[in-house]
């Protein structure tokens, strides 16, 4: 049962090498990557109803026992996002096998598309700061190439300026682990959670911690590190756009959650006053982004960052209510944001632009694209009773029961900011009268990828209850770090967990 947890770093890392070696066959590499695809989702569905059933599951790597050595841990928080990304990858792909050019899939698309998912469930599910590290770059230098893939000059600008960034944050984040290595002599989180949480005096890790949020607000593109996002999401192939802003940038959400919820849980009130102030602007500064935007694929990039904004809102106040309307918001996001990239692709292939004004009266030759649309823009505007409009309801209501009547209020306003460009959006691209242009259709895989990911939104929506419920264990999971130090060290003694004093 253990060895499930290692299954969606194996498989897609498997299904990479495998493409790589087919050379130039392109009906094999689609049937390999769809099935390593399908695989990964089926293997992060029984990892999570492993853990719903038995608790926290751990895999040692090699022979080396915890603190020592790699392992793996899955608990509610990172085998729910391997299943909600997993899946989100498994429509993309499919997507992208109608979107992406035969021979850009005969050469390296297929191997560059596991190799990113590989480092993002990887991220999701180490159990070690350092190999957090590790498949960050690994998934990092994988969408540095799938942004810029088809070599065109506004790609590779974009590409350059989200390695640039990307790479000082790398520096800052190597920075951050020596100096957590320096004073704790660890970096497995559970051995990091005990050290810290018998500390008399913090020392230096008031610093670290505020290193490491600054490095994780970067890959979740929190203000003022967000400048690179619109760029990158916008310039990339469509299906990349929706693994970015769908998936990519919560592993920085996650990895602040997870900081916060096991390593730095004493220090976590002395962050807070700056977590909630990158959170408010990076809300407003997404929103009215987003409000200037002519180019469809730029103004939900924007939008992106808003709801980053929203979500980190949520870890900041650091309530139960909270963090369960964030892990909401995560969820809403990753599957409405994705489902517009790949609408938006439909229409920018019918159309051939990006610039709304150009396109109009598609809701006639387009019904159902439309239809997904609508359902992506009132999900994530908040419009009852879907997913997005609960998430942003829990949210304001923790805020208020906080004490944070201003952010309160700012995010009940921007709610509303939000639905007025998505919804002038969609009557600039399908509703308005149109420009009378012939529609190239685009193939059928990828308006039914858009239609896929719509039937789930409303499924949840369906289900919202069971969801919720869910959302609060895994909360009520986040709330007990000691559970998770127990469950790495079922097996083995604690050996380096003693009470040390900071050098």
């Amino acid at each position: 049962m253990k060895a499930l947890v290692v299954l969606p770093v194996l498989i897609p890392l498997a299904t990479a090498i495998v493409t790589i070696f087919l050379g130039r066959s392109l009906r094999g590499k689609i049937l390999v990557s769809l099935v390593g695809g399908g695989a990964t989702f089926a293997s992060a569905l029984l990892i999570l109803r492993s853990v719903w059933s038995w608790g926290t599951v751990v895999h040692v790597m090699g022979s080396w026992s915890p603190p020592f050595g790699i392992i793996l841990v899955a608990d509610l928080l990172s085998s729910g996002m391997v299943v909600l990304s997993s899946g989100v990858a498994l429509v993309t792909l499919c997507y992208s096998v109608g979107y992406v050019d035969e021979e850009g899939q005969r050469l390296t698309y297929h191997p560059l598309f596991h190799l990113l998912m590989m480092g993002i469930y990887g991220a999701f599910l180490t159990g070690d700061i350092f190999n957090l590290f590790v498949f960050f770059e690994i998934l990092l230098i994988s969408s540095y190439a799938l942004v810029a893939f088809a070599g065109e000059d506004y790609q590779l600008e974009a590409s350059l300026k989200y390695a640039t960034i990307n790479m000082i944050a790398s520096a800052v984040f190597l920075l951050a682990v020596g100096g957590l290595y320096g004073v704790m002599g660890t970096l497995n989180m559970a051995d990091l959670s005990l050290k810290i949480g018998g500390l008399q005096e913090p020392g230096p890790l008031p610093t670290i911690f505020l290193l490491f949020i600054a490095v994780f607000g970067v890959k979740a593109s929190l203000f003022p590190f967000y400048f690179w996002l619109p760029d990158a999401h916008s310039s990339a192939p469509t299906p990349i756009s929706a693994i970015l802003s769908g998936v990519l940038i919560k592993v920085g959400a996650y990895s602040i959650l997870r900081v916060s919820s096991v390593i730095f849980v004493p220090l976590r009130p002395g962050a807070q006053e700056w977590i909630l102030a990158l959170a408010a602007v990076t809300m407003v500064v997404g929103a009215y982004g987003a409000l200037a935007q002519s180019d469809v694929k730029r103004l939900l990039a924007y939008s992106s960052v808003g709801q980053m904004g929203y979500i980190i809102l949520g870890i900041g106040i650091g309530t139960p209510l909270a963090w369960v309307s964030t892990l909401l918001f995560i969820v809403n996001h990753a599957l409405s944001k994705a489902m517009l990239f790949l609408t938006a692709g439909v229409v920018i292939e019918a159309t051939g632009t990006r610039e709304m004004g150009s396109m109009g009266g598609l809701a006639r030759q387009m019904p159902w694209t439309a239809g997904a649309f609508l359902i992506g823009a009132m999900g994530i505007a908040g419009v009852p009773p879907l997913l997005g409009f609960f998430a942003k309801f829990l949210l304001i209501q923790a805020a208020l029961e906080a004490g944070h009547g201003f952010l309160a209020a700012l995010a009940a306003g921007l709610a509303i900011v939000s639905l007025w460009y998505l919804f002038a959006a969609w009557q600039q691209i399908f509703w308005r009268e149109g420009s009378g242009h012939a529609l190239h259709p685009a193939p059928r895989l990828m308006k039914g990828s858009g239609l896929v990911l719509a039937g789930v939104i409303v499924v949840g929506t369906i289900f919202l209850n069971p969801l919720v419920n869910f959302l609060r264990a895994v909360e009520a999971q986040l709330r007990q770090p000691e559970a998770y130090v127990t469950a790495v060290f079922r097996e083995a003694p604690p050996v380096t967990a003693s009470t040390v004093e900071p050098k």
